[in-house]
């Protein structure tokens, strides 16, 4: 496509006649991380050693090998994708969209005020950020993080937090970028399909 005007880049809450069009867009983010997140987990020591032993317990039951092999692979990438997919869920609060030329939605982000209960100062957390596969590397997502701040600011909040999965190479280094980085005691989740993620935070 044409490089982007940036000037004519407009933020504004999604209107609900656009609800369709920005949940396609949220769910088309998830399926490419998921891919990735289950490429991942299905290659951690643990996993491949628990798949080769239910492996070797089958071929006493299965006459064929190639189905003894199979079996255990597509029964973990199946319980995988379900975790995965049980782990996404709708935003917590109204998307806010990215309008290009003032009607092509191309981007959204969804935030909110950290959860309750959570260590740490009050902060406001980008839950969802996705952009139109149409407009990636436009500058779309620096747009609705640098939008998602001024929110975070004019809203009293001083800081800053998301979370990004450890296979998603591109928004790491968007976040990072920007400034920002791993909270202490954000890290790694210890479940292996869930929280296969890290928690970024940036002092606003």
């Amino acid at each position: 496509m044409p490089p982007m005007e940036h000037s004519k880049l407009k933020f504004r809450e999604m209107l609900e006649t656009e609800t369709e069009i920005v949940m396609e867009m949220l769910k088309d983010g998830s399926r490419e991380t998921e891919n990735r997140l289950l490429l991942y987990a299905m290659t951690r020591p643990a996993a491949l050693l628990l798949m080769a032993v239910g492996s070797s317990a089958l071929r006493f039951a299965l006459s064929s090998f190639v189905a003894a092999l199979l079996a255990p692979v597509l029964c973990a990438a199946a319980l995988l994708r379900l975790a995965l997919r049980r782990r996404a869920r709708p935003p917590r609060a109204r998307p806010w969209v990215a309008v290009y030329d003032g009607e092509d939605v191309c981007g959204c982000a969804a935030f909110d005020p950290r959860p309750g209960g959570l260590p740490g100062p009050p902060a406001a957390e980008l839950c969802r950020l996705a952009v139109s596969r149409w407009h990636r590397r436009s500058g779309v997502a620096t747009f609705l993080l640098a939008r998602f701040e001024d929110w975070a600011r004019a809203h009293g909040y001083r800081r800053a937090t998301l979370r990004v999965d450890l296979v998603n190479r591109a928004a790491i280094a968007l976040f990072e970028k920007h400034g920002y980085k791993p909270s202490p005691g954000g890290g790694v989740g210890v479940r292996l399909c869930s929280s296969i993620s890290i928690e970024y935070a940036k002092d606003l």
